[in-house]
């Protein structure tokens, strides 16, 4: 009997979290959607900043809901602590950017991708749109890896809490993947990574460094699809990928493609081997 209220406990509080993002959501985003509608065909770049930003919002609110008075702990406990940050940051921008820089290297190396030489470049719709991956792949970890992870730990244990949380990252991102089935194999992996990256250090500041740095090259730098929509790309691009689809993703992009299932294995066994060895509870 206990074990059961323990886990209707679990089940409510995830429900509940569910509810206040998306009432924060509706907050932020309702009152303006019509004037966003008109502001994405005039100005795309700061449309898609304004929805990042608004999606940040809420799900922090959400957050700072269920931490403070749900669980009567501190916000910041989520995985925003000061210790170690500028390490986490460091060693997350150079993962994500191996990791990404790997899986082109090898591309090239196979004759599937080839470096251009991109015209129209800009430093400042480069920056915005670092703005805005920065928020946009916070909100997701902070809803992959924050409050639901950490929850389904405290009743699941972390492997199982790791496991839930990686699908639910590949859900996420369900709408992209147009009845294909690597895609969603190779996202649920990166969520993988992502769970992986925040259970060895215990802060989000790993996995959001992680994907940032993955996301900004592969759209706004690289101007390559991401997870099957180009709406990050600026306009231009610096490599051209022509090859077999089943390695380089066709439509998806190159998240979708078996080059990337194995940059993406590869670089979470690291991280398993790493948590391993750590011993920790």
């Amino acid at each position: 009997m206990a074990e059961r209220v323990r886990w209707l406990t679990v089940w409510a509080r995830l429900g509940l979290f569910v509810l206040a993002f998306a009432v924060a959501t509706a907050l932020v985003i309702s009152p303006l959607a019509t004037f966003l509608s008109d502001w994405a065909d005039a100005n795309p770049i700061l449309a898609r900043l304004y929805a990042d930003i608004a999606g940040a919002i809420a799900v922090v609110s959400a957050t700072w809901v269920m931490t403070r008075f749900v669980n009567k702990r501190a916000f910041l406990t989520i995985g925003f602590a000061a210790k170690g940050v500028i390490r986490d940051l460091s060693v997350g921008l150079a993962l994500g950017a191996a990791w990404l820089g790997i899986s082109v290297a090898v591309m090239m190396a196979a004759g599937w991708a080839s470096l251009l030489s991109p015209s129209g470049l800009s430093g400042t719709s480069i920056a915005i749109a670092a703005v805005s991956v920065l928020f946009n792949v916070a909100t997701q970890q902070l809803l992959v890896c924050g409050y639901i992870l950490q929850t389904l730990r405290s009743k699941a244990g972390l492997p199982l809490a790791i496991f839930l949380s990686a699908m639910l990252f590949s859900a996420l991102h369900a709408a992209a993947f147009q009845g294909a089935w690597l895609p969603p194999l190779n996202v649920f992996a990166a969520g993988l990574v992502f769970c992986l990256a925040y259970a060895v250090t215990g802060n989000l500041w790993l996995p959001i460094a992680i994907h940032f740095a993955w996301n900004l090259l592969l759209g706004p730098v690289f101007g390559l699809t991401i997870s099957g929509m180009g709406g990050l790309g600026l306009g231009w691009k610096a490599f051209e990928i022509a090859g077999p689809e089943l390695f380089t993703g066709g439509a998806f992009g190159i998240e979708g493609g078996l080059i990337v299932t194995l940059t993406t294995a590869g670089l979470a066994m690291v991280l398993l081997l790493i948590r391993v060895r750590q011993d920790v509870p």
